[in-house]
């Protein structure tokens, strides 16, 4: 509850926004290999929760860095079926999230332009990018749709935070 999160010192918070937006940002890329695939794996061993998160690190001043490699966006996209089960309810069972990511959200979901702005970002910063290619229509259009779930989610999250 708001009252809760209210006692814990800044250094908590900090860190349990990042950990949402981990949650969020694998969740829109259908990344698997991090906490999807521990969840997953829960069902042979429990112990796996205890265990380092994959493709994650931790920078110098304590901030988090999510790596990927490469099984997220394209590849997770046509996982869907099989990851999802994992990543939705991990999403759902979040409800803190830092104010510019969820501002940033609502003006992708505004705009309708998720894709054109990840190319516009990917073709800005990435020089071999005429020679890697980029999303399908499809791909796209998931892209658009998972925006489209997280917005409404923090939206919801929102409105039980008020009803409070």
């Amino acid at each position: 509850a708001a009252g809760e999160l209210g006692g814990l010192p800044a250094a908590q918070l900090v860190e349990l926004v990042q950990w949402s937006d981990l949650i969020l940002f694998d969740y829109l890329t259908a990344n698997f290999d991090r906490l999807a695939s521990n969840l997953f794996s829960l069902q042979w061993d429990p112990r796996v929760m205890r265990r380092a998160t994959s493709n994650l690190l931790r920078a110098p001043d304590g901030g988090l860095v999510f790596m990927d490699n490469e099984a997220g966006l394209v590849h997770g996209y046509r996982l869907l079926a099989t990851w999802d089960p994992y990543n939705e309810p991990l999403l759902r069972s979040v409800c803190v999230f830092r104010e510019g990511t969820a501002r940033r959200l609502a003006e992708l979901h505004r705009r309708r332009n998720a894709a054109a702005e990840l190319r516009r970002r990917y073709r800005a910063r990435e020089p071999l990018w005429a020679r890697l290619g980029f999303l399908s229509e499809r791909q796209a259009e998931l892209l658009q749709a998972r925006v489209d779930f997280v917005h409404r989610h923090i939206a919801q999250c929102r409105a039980q935070a008020a009803a409070l």
